[in-house]
């Protein structure tokens, strides 16, 4: 088996992009162990996923050389690992490299011990670094075994993921506390083209939103002015493809001018949810509809590329095209001054088309310098003859976009990114009361239950070529929970409450655990070396964080005190981390932010269903809306009624929702 590439038959786009490179590649099997403890030889797993730029620079300069893949084959057992498929294995040895000293990254390449435990690891190498770290890793294994296994031994043990069981969970709700964190947060922020100030910037749409809520609640003018830089920027920016629609996945720069070009769904799902929130929350019509516009278009994209006849939302864009990282996105100045004629005149100004400004290769990517006002005042129009030109000029550069060889799309749908978009498209819903964004959010679902839900809850995480094949992790439960729940507000449709309670139920009773008092990422029946647990939040929110929302609400509405007190702990048990490094926990933050509001519970037990514009006015972080006397949190009280409960004190009858929502604004 071992001694040629079987990764022909495999369902991953990037396990196929390899399945004719002379290395001997395997897929990630417990018979990739076995047979590397008969033989005694060392693993070698090589992580990654389609749309990685880097990943294709050092398949190109090494796994595609024959005397790099001689020497791999030789004393190696050869693994490649979709990281997007396989977040347990990639979590796992990312968490390896770290505890070496090496920054993360991919490719990840990481040297295992015949039963998986971790020696050594980097992400990309130049080939000749690559075959001197290959020769001395063999020569190491071979003369100093003694050595080599204490290395693995010491590794192995800091990969266990104990230390939470010693954490004290206990903790108080005050507002000092909050401030004292935004205190610590705005000194991080780029004031001049927003986000954070390090470089490379992502856009980190989970940790806009905390702040967006937070700014907008307690009426914070320096974080919503903060938030109008960032959004303004990213939207203006290289990053946010101005002719397509939808963002990149990070840019190399302070000015998010210079992208790395692949699309992925999580950004795109998350960004359309706060670009939406940002509008609703906006009192400015101009913003407003800058926000919208980035909306429209990035929904026009995702149905557009990313869209399967199952209903699901396929997972990424590669950043390449013609050999080159870009190129699809980019255009020579001749080339605009061809296409656009006489336009190209005003568009020049308006997306900041100078010599000076060329990226590489007399390559210019577009940005955006101008405000659609300032458009219009410099050539004497109104601001709708200013959208109508841009619009038209956009359809021509589109169609002349659409000749050259498109990025390659990754072909799998993942259940956690797809729930990342029921709750991007449900925001956007509220915001703008379009009935297309609530009417996807459902298909969506549909598919998740149709295709991806098991019995008893559990959830498969994959799905390519009509194939799922892969068992849930815990943040395809946590984000389906998530957006199942948000669902259920807006729909009414308690089909989508009752499972997600069913998912919290699995969750708990098969990712749990009761000494460290948090979620491991993994099963019970995870056959790794270690079960990591998920507790940062980075462009994606952690998994455990999550988690502790939904056991919030869930614990809320099914009257499960076990669970509210769970996520309490949960919390508490992450309190001393987010006081030594607040931009790693925004959405645990949110979490205390929402203790700290209270929870409110509404029970809408009436015929007269909210209308759209009720909806976005009814439907906040903090509150817990019943539309069922079946639901044990609404069983005590009568149909055709409504209430308002706040800890344990409920107002008198609510005669309309109108009057509710004067209510709410108290």
């Amino acid at each position: 088996m071992m001694k040629e590439n079987n990764l022909s038959s495999e369902t991953s786009l990037y396990l196929l992009q390899h399945a004719k490179n002379p290395v001997h590649w395997q897929p990630w099997s417990d018979h990739v162990f076995d047979f590397a403890k008969q033989s005694g030889k060392l693993v070698l797993v090589s992580i990654g996923y389609s749309a990685c730029h880097w990943c294709h620079v050092m398949e190109h300069e090494s796994f595609e050389s024959d005397d790099v893949a001689q020497l791999m084959n030789q004393h190696f057992i050869n693994v490649k690992v979709d990281r997007e498929e396989r977040p347990d294995v990639d979590k796992l040895y990312m968490s390896a490299i770290q505890l070496m000293g090496v920054q993360g990254g991919w490719p990840l390449n990481c040297i295992l011990m015949p039963d998986g435990r971790p020696i050594y690891g980097g992400t990309y190498f130049t080939k000749e670094k690559w075959l001197e770290v290959l020769k001395a890793l063999v020569l190491t294994y071979e003369e100093q075994p003694a050595r080599v296994e204490t290395f693995a031994k010491e590794i192995q043990e800091n990969l266990e993921d104990k230390a939470y069981e010693h954490i004290t969970a206990s903790f108080s709700i005050n507002k000092e506390t909050l401030q004292d964190w935004m205190v610590k947060l705005k000194r991080t922020f780029d004031l001049d083209f927003g986000g954070y100030q390090y470089v490379p910037k992502f856009p980190l749409p989970n940790h806009l939103d905390f702040l967006l809520e937070y700014g907008f609640q307690e009426q914070d003018g320096m974080l919503s002015k903060h938030l109008r830089k960032t959004l303004t920027s990213m939207g203006n920016g290289g990053i946010y493809d101005h002719i397509g629609g939808g963002f990149s996945r990070y840019s190399t720069d302070a000015v998010w001018k210079v992208p790395h070009f692949e699309k992925m769904l999580y950004d795109n799902a998350q960004l359309l949810g706060l670009y939406s929130k940002a509008a609703l929350f906006s009192d400015s019509k101009y913003d407003s509809e800058f926000y919208r516009s980035i909306v429209n278009e990035t929904f026009i994209y995702l149905r557009r590329s990313l869209k399967t006849r199952s209903g699901s939302y396929l997972c990424a864009q590669d950043a390449d095209s013609d050999g080159a990282e870009g190129l699809y996105y980019c255009w020579r100045k001749e080339e605009l001054k061809i296409i656009l004629g006489p336009d190209f005149n005003w568009f020049k100004d308006f997306y900041y088309i100078r010599n000076d400004e060329s990226w590489e290769d007399g390559l210019f990517i577009l940005q955006r310098k101008q405000e659609l006002k300032q458009l219009a005042a410099n050539n004497k129009w109104s601001i709708n003859q200013a959208k109508e030109n841009l619009n038209r000029v956009k359809r021509t550069l589109a169609f002349h976009r659409e000749k050259r060889e498109e990025p390659i799309i990754d072909p799998k749908s993942l259940t956690a990114w797809n729930a990342l978009l029921i709750n991007g498209l449900s925001q956007a819903y509220l915001a703008f009361n379009d009935e297309s964004f609530i009417e996807e959010a459902v298909s969506i679902a549909n598919w998740i239950i149709n295709r991806q839900l098991q019995s008893k809850g559990a959830l498969y995480r994959n799905y390519v070529n009509d194939i799922s094949s892969i068992n849930g992790f815990l943040d395809d439960y946590a984000l389906t929970i998530e957006a199942f729940i948000k669902l259920y507000q807006i729909k009414g449709d308690l089909c989508y409450l009752e499972h997600a309670k069913k998912m919290g139920d699995y969750v708990l009773s098969e990712f749990y655990s009761e000494e460290q008092g948090l979620f491991f990422y993994t099963e019970k029946g995870s056959k790794l070396i270690a079960r990591k647990i998920d507790i940062d939040d980075d462009v994606i929110p952690s998994s455990n964080s999550v988690m502790a929302h939904n056991l919030q609400l869930l614990g809320v509405y099914f009257r499960k005190e076990d669970w509210v007190e769970k996520s309490h702990q949960m919390l508490g048990k992450i309190l001393a981390f987010i006081n030594k490094y607040p931009s790693g926990y925004l959405n645990w933050m949110a979490l205390y932010y929402r203790l700290f509001l209270g929870i409110k519970e509404i029970h809408v037990l009436t015929s007269a269903i909210p209308t759209k514009a009720d909806l976005s006015a009814l439907i906040r972080s903090n509150r817990v809306v019943s539309y069922h006397k079946e639901i044990p949190m609404s069983s005590a009280y009568k149909e055709t009624e409504i209430y308002l409960c706040e800890n344990k004190v409920c107002l008198p009858k609510i005669a309309s929702i109108k009057t509710l929502l004067e209510e709410l604004k108290n």
